[in-house]
């Protein structure tokens, strides 16, 4: 018989402290194209608690395991993966519920990242970097030396504009709420912080 693995669940929404509870699952065997991985890293984004809230515009199938963003390692494969060995450690994909501890997934849809990388930072690759990337690239064209502005600067979105817009050559100005984040943004490479 195989292991089992714990998981959070939910079975309706609400105030997350009400209506989550881990859960032991049995651990299947990989299907011929799936893998098996050990989460490393889950984070709590503001948006799984919305979505357990029943708030997030996206509302699973209940009962459901929250968690938008997650890495780990791959502990097994199927018989009919080829792209993912052994060990690659993976992110895992924005609609899966990442509170677990192993996943039962298909391999074509998960994305490799080194291992040098630590898992804590893997895990967190899926949202707000994206979120950063596409504020920067979706809305008007930018070339270096363009100023761009930003509200909740601190945010976790907010220092990823911030770093890549300075590897783009982009100028950032940084609104917050409190005085003492304006050193904290000025080092991961602010321009200018306002409160």
């Amino acid at each position: 018989m195989r292991k089992t693995f714990k998981a959070a669940i939910y079975e309706t929404h609400g105030n997350p402290a009400e209506v989550l509870r881990v859960v032991e699952c049995p651990c299947p065997a990989p299907g011929p194209n799936e893998v098996i991985v050990k989460i490393s890293a889950a984070p709590i984004n503001p948006a799984d608690l919305n979505a357990i809230e029943g708030k997030y515009p996206i509302k699973p199938e209940l009962p459901a395991t929250p968690g938008m963003e997650g890495a780990g390692i791959v502990s097994e494969a199927g018989s009919a993966v080829r792209n993912l060995a052994v060990g690659t450690q993976v992110i895992l994909p924005h609609s899966f519920g990442t509170w677990r501890e192993v996943a039962v997934i298909a391999a074509d849809k998960l994305v490799a990242v080194p291992s040098e990388i630590d898992p804590v930072q893997a895990a967190i690759l899926k949202v707000n970097p994206i979120t950063a990337w596409r504020l920067l690239h979706d809305f008007v064209s930018m070339r270096p030396g363009d100023w761009v502005i930003q509200n909740a600067a601190n945010s976790g979105t907010g220092q990823c504009v911030i770093q890549i817009a300075r590897e783009l050559g982009y100028r950032t100005v940084n609104v917050v709420r409190r005085a003492e984040l304006v050193d904290e943004l000025r080092s991961v490479g602010g321009d200018a912080v306002l409160v």
